[in-house]
């Protein structure tokens, strides 16, 4: 019997360990593709709405400021979770276009079924709501340092202050199909300044800086508690449940040809080759406390494939023996998310 040498034996154990090895990289490649082709969940942030409770500077100011606020929050909002690349999110001219269609108006954004309409106008996982519900402003004197010299000459007494800003924020994030708030988060962020110079006169100007995107303090202030807010929001996205729209519509014309025009198109998500199910409306069994339909007893007629879309509605070609009148409801063919 031959034994195998001490030298032998260790080439062997090298080989051994570079087949696991080589094994092990293909595991985690062929994870690690699959992870990369895995579908991100899609969401959309709306403007942020106002109902901040301020302190220390009069409401009015705040109040004109409100859209440029909101607008702003969600800006930075965007720009967090584009940079963190987990999820997809929706440009903002797109959800500007829906809203603008839909004639909706700031207060109907906030409303949670109002979003999810919007939502499934989008064909998102997601909407994202946010309120921005305290603001806080405060300045203390801590003695003159001067004056400063005008254009015309005139001096302004300068004194130093410190200056605090907080801001805290709150979002929503709610089902497009349920319009289930499936998330209710906070973000909190201060900024405190010492020894700001400012012109002691210039009281009104103060306070509408005071309230404005120009002043550092108050920009400091939002940057954290967005900030803080993604932070929690990242986690809570990655987790939402893949989520495969049903796209349903009706029958607006038909054809001799047996071409049918649908009253949908590619803001509910209609491409051409979809394939659809074209029905036979029939009894409904509804939930006698919410009035809601629980069952329709609809009847299958036969398929149609897409050939044409624009944004609101879309051409199919009819595909069965059985009639089909306007107002037949269609369904989309389920896809895979």
């Amino acid at each position: 019997m031959t034994v195998p040498s001490f030298h032998t034996g260790i080439k062997h154990g090298r080989l051994i360990s570079r087949r696991i090895s080589f094994t092990v990289i293909l595991v985690y490649a062929s994870t690690a593709g699959w992870a990369q082709t895995a579908r991100k969940k899609t969401v959309a942030v709306l403007d942020f709405n106002n109902a901040a409770v301020q302190a220390g500077i009069n409401n009015p100011y705040l109040r004109t400021d409100a859209p440029a606020f909101g607008r702003a929050v969600s800006e930075l909002l965007i720009s967090k979770l584009v940079q963190d690349g987990s999820v997809t999110v929706v440009e903002r001219a797109a959800i500007d276009k829906i809203i603008a269609e839909q004639n909706l108006t700031n207060s109907d954004r906030a409303d949670p079924s109002t979003a999810a309409k919007v939502g499934k106008l989008l064909g998102v996982d997601a909407i994202i709501l946010g309120t921005i519900t305290r603001y806080d402003y405060d300045e203390k004197m801590k003695g003159y340092v001067g004056h400063r010299r005008g254009s015309k000459g005139s001096a302004s007494p300068q004194a130093k202050y410190d200056v605090m800003a907080k801001v805290q924020i709150s979002t929503r994030l709610v089902s497009p199909d349920t319009a289930e708030v499936l998330a209710a988060l906070d973000g909190v962020g201060e900024t405190n300044r010492k020894g700001v110079v400012m012109d002691v006169r210039d009281t009104s100007g103060r306070v509408m800086q005071a309230v404005s995107l120009n002043n550092p303090v108050v920009n400091g202030s939002l940057d954290k508690a967005v900030a803080e807010l993604a932070a929690q929001l990242e986690p809570a996205l990655v987790r939402l449940p893949s989520r495969v729209p049903v796209i349903a519509g009706l029958v607006a014309d038909v054809s001799e040809s047996g071409q049918l025009v649908l009253n949908i198109g590619a803001q509910q998500g209609m491409k051409v080759g979809d394939r659809l199910e074209v029905l036979r409306h029939g009894n409904e069994s509804r939930d006698p406390a919410t009035g809601r339909v629980l069952v329709s007893n609809d009847t299958p007629l036969g398929e149609a494939v897409v050939t044409k879309v624009n944004d609101i509605s879309c051409v199919a070609q009819y595909y069965g023996t059985e009639t089909v009148k306007v107002r037949d409801p269609v369904k989309v063919i389920q896809r895979q998310p």
